[in-house]
Parts: C-alpha cells; sequence; structure tokens
C-alpha cells in the first residue's frame, strides 16, 4: 500500500549514496562507500512502478565534513576548541557559506536524476549537549537563527528554479506548537520557511515529547493525540501558503510499552484525521516489516470502528497533575 520511498542521498555520518562529482565530496571521500552505482537507473526503477521518489539530504550534520574540515565546525566558548555534540564532533556551522554552498550544489546534482522531491533534514541548529558554549560564525546579536536557516532553505528553493523537483523540510513535532524556545533555539521559524516549501514533514514521534508536554504524563502512550494534535496545528498554519502537511510517524519501539501495528495506525488515523496530506514511516535500524504489515492492515483490513469525531485522543486520568 505504500507508494512513496525516501532514501539517503547524504546521511548523518556525511556519507553520499551516489558518486559525486563535486570536488568537495570528492576531497572528503564522501561517496566512498556508495551503494548506488546509478541514481538516475534507481530512480526510474521507482517510477516504473509508481512510487515517489525522495532524496533526503542531511544538511548541517555530517561527521565526515567536520572532520576533515575543523575550519567549517563551531567552536566552543571564545577557544579554539570544537564544539561538540555530547563528545561527537558532527555538526557544521550552519552560517559558514562553504557549508551553504556544499548543500546547494549537492541538492543540484541530485536534481538532475529525476527526483520527483528534495527533503531537507538536519536543516538547524544543535538542540544537544552544552548548546549554549556553542560559537558561529556569525553576531547572534545582529541576526538570528531563524534567518540563517530561513535565508538558507529559500537559497536551496531558488536553485532548484525551472526543474519539477518539490521541496521539503523535516522539523521537529515541537515546531508545531510554536514555543519561542524551540524556535530560538532550532532556528526552524515555521510561518518564515513556509513560502518556499511544499511540503513539511514534522517528526511526530510520540516517544520524542518529552514527559508532561502538553499536560500529558507519557506522550508515548498516546500516538493519536500527538500526532492528531501535531498535524491540525501545522495544516492551521500550512493551509494559507498551499504547503501539505506529511508527517513522520513513529514505526520503531523507543519508550513504548507493546509496539504492534496497532501503534503505528493509530498513528496513520490521527494523521488523516487531522488533514495530513499522506505520511512517512520511519525506523532507524531499516526494519520496517511491522510497519508494512500495519498500512497493510490499515488499507485492507477492518475498518476503524469510531469516526473521528467519537475517538477519545486521550483519558483525562492521564493528564500530568496541576
Amino acid at each position: 500500500g505504500g507508494n512513496t520511498i525516501v532514501f539517503d542521498i547524504k546521511d548523518r555520518p556525511g556519507d553520499l549514496s551516489y558518486a559525486s562529482n563535486l570536488p568537495l565530496a570528492i576531497a572528503i571521500g564522501a561517496s566512498a562507500n556508495a551503494p548506488i552505482a546509478d541514481p538516475a537507473a534507481l530512480v526510474q526503477l521507482l517510477h516504473r512502478r509508481g512510487i515517489f521518489a525522495v532524496a533526503r539530504i542531511s544538511c548541517f550534520y555530517d561527521e565526515r565534513l567536520a572532520a576533515a574540515r575543523p575550519d567549517l565546525v563551531p567552536h566552543a566558548g571564545g577557544a579554539e576548541e570544537l564544539w561538540r555534540e555530547r563528545g561527537r564532533l558532527a555538526w557544521l556551522d550552519p552560517s559558514l557559506p562553504e557549508v551553504q554552498q556544499y548543500i546547494l550544489d549537492l541538492a543540484q546534482e541530485v536534481a538532475a536524476f529525476g527526483v520527483d522531491e528534495i527533503q531537507l533534514d538536519y536543516v538547524r541548529f544543535p538542540t544537544a549537549g552544552r548548546v549554549e558554549e556553542a560559537v558561529f560564525a556569525f553576531d547572534e546579536q545582529s541576526i538570528s537563527k531563524a534567518e540563517i536557516i530561513t535565508t538558507f532553505v529559500r537559497r536551496v528553493r531558488e536553485s532548484l528554479e525551472g526543474t519539477r523537483v518539490r521541496l521539503s523540510a523535516d522539523i521537529f513535532g515541537v515546531i508545531a506548537w510554536e514555543r519561542q524556545a524551540d524556535l530560538a533555539r532550532t532556528g526552524q521559524d515555521l510561518v518564515a520557511l513556509l513560502p518556499y516549501l511544499d511540503v513539511v514533514s514534522p517528526m511526530l514521534y510520540p516517544s520524542h515529547f518529552y514527559p508532561g508536554f502538553d499536560d500529558v504524563v507519557n506522550p508515548a502512550a498516546h500516538p493519536y493525540y500527538f500526532v492528531n494534535r501535531g498535524c491540525e496545528r501545522l495544516r492551521q498554519l500550512a493551509a494559507a501558503y498551499g504547503v501539505e502537511v506529511r508527517p513522520w510517524l513513529q514505526a520503531f519501539p523507543y519508550r513504548v510499552p507493546s509496539m504492534d501495528h496497532t501503534y503505528i495506525t493509530e498513528q496513520i488515523a490521527a494523521a488523516e484525521d487531522g488533514g495530513a496530506r499522506g505520511w512517512l514511516l520511519w525506523h532507524p535500524s531499516a526494519d520496517y516489516g511491522l510497519a508494512l504489515g500495519a498500512i497493510g492492515r490499515y488499507q485492507h483490513g477492518p475498518r476503524r470502528p469510531l469516526a473521528a469525531s467519537d475517538r477519545i485522543p486521550i483519558r483525562y486520568t492521564e493528564l500530568a497533575p496541576a
């Protein structure tokens, strides 16, 4: 029942899945382990099978480039020491022109393969570890992180002009709640980003909401509530720009007491009831047996016994105490 495949062009480690001709990619050996011999042929194969091809690019999280080019990495405090996320050298400085240009060049190279869409992931500033110690190559008193990220996404959009390639971006699920603290830390200003996107994909994994978020004690136990609420919030914002909401849903067992087909189908129902235009399933180990089974059950099995208006997305006994 699936009709879309998202495949990596550049993953978090910074490895490319194809043999790139870009000088920087060649210099750092980014294509050394490329598994896709002919990406254009792969896209053609997917199209022959009626599959929508989405190429994912991990933007500013890139372990390979960070190791090879420390001059592109943020610093720690006012020292010469490089900033690390919990001891790992992985983040690039999103504000640096050479960093942005690398992603822009990759997007143009990949667009020529005939993909239907380019998906920007990690299109943000770091949020884990001692982020308050990270020093970037711009004056945060005169320009905000949101301006850096928005300008970059606009440049990607402009680079794709003249093609039929759509542009999407993965965003933190909490961004749908429009909390100023989350915007300031990530740089993902949804209202500013929407004019340059065709699709926005919030990562609405219930397990990734912290205990007590939205007054819910254990968010992982309420997949319908968080996916539905997130999609509804985003849809109201995105509709004004004609942008589709297509969330990432949780197909992995992290923090889930009993991971089964129902846990996944509840999220699918929540996304559709919330006005989403499709959905994507994610498992970090690419183990999609359970997910594919859930798709089949949802699309071809017994229909849901309750209409959306009759659903009880959360029990009040599960709300956090005031």
